[in-house]
């Protein structure tokens, strides 16, 4: 009983945040469990490979690619929405995964990071409302500069307001607090995916601290 709330076959699903990392681990665990996804990113060679991979395996999948993540343009992720409704329907999950590491400078950390997720939930979130019923997942990074930790506190405040706006409406929006290191990526994944499942339909503007305090030593 409890395996099965897991499960997410035939649900359409969007991971913003490219190929690689927490984005990609998030992608494979979704199409593992029937999901249809649509993998939005930057860089079109490897968000091919991406879904092809995933086509490989079975999976239904899409790749979206976009600037509108790196450079916070509102026209582009809206462009996004329209692309995911376009090929899959109406989506029912929603992850947005970038992970700016401050090593572009406080405005492009901020734009990658919070500008991008706040574009992303205003695009996709009302949709989600009307049709009642969705789930998100954000994820909040924990750094050593002051711009990672600006965007990891920002959008963690940015989805606790999106959840408690959308509550009545049927929609979940909870995070996943995480220091980027290789070897939790899939901890991370792991930890946005109970979020969005049914096993989780209880929580919503709730943070999951993924490492604990070892993330912050």
């Amino acid at each position: 009983m409890f395996g099965s709330s897991f499960e997410l076959k035939g649900r359409i699903a969007v991971v913003l945040g490219g190929p690689e990392g927490v984005a990609a681990a998030v992608s494979r665990l979704l199409a593992e469990r029937g999901a249809r996804v649509a993998v939005v990113g930057a860089d079109e060679s490897s968000l091919a490979d991406l879904v092809d991979e995933l086509r490989w395996n079975g999976s239904e999948a899409v790749g979206i690619v976009t600037t509108g993540l790196e450079h916070a343009d509102a026209a582009a992720m809206d462009a996004v929405r329209l692309s995911v409704m376009g090929e899959l329907g109406a989506p029912e999950l929603l992850f947005v995964l970038p992970c700016p590491q401050g090593t572009g400078g406080w405005q492009r950390t901020v734009d990658s990071g919070l500008t991008a997720t706040f574009l992303a939930l205003q695009a996709f979130v009302p949709a989600m409302a009307e049709s009642g019923t969705g789930a998100v997942v954000t994820l909040a990074p924990v750094g050593t500069d002051p711009a990672t930790n600006a965007v990891g506190g920002g959008v963690t405040a940015l989805t606790q307001h999106y959840a408690r706006l959308f509550a009545l409406c049927g929609v979940r929006a909870n995070v996943v607090s995480w220091t980027p290191r290789e070897s939790t990526v899939d901890d991370a994944a792991h930890a946005a995916l109970y979020l969005a499942s049914d096993a989780a339909a209880r929580m919503t503007a709730t943070t999951l601290d993924v490492a604990g305090t070892l993330m912050r030593l």
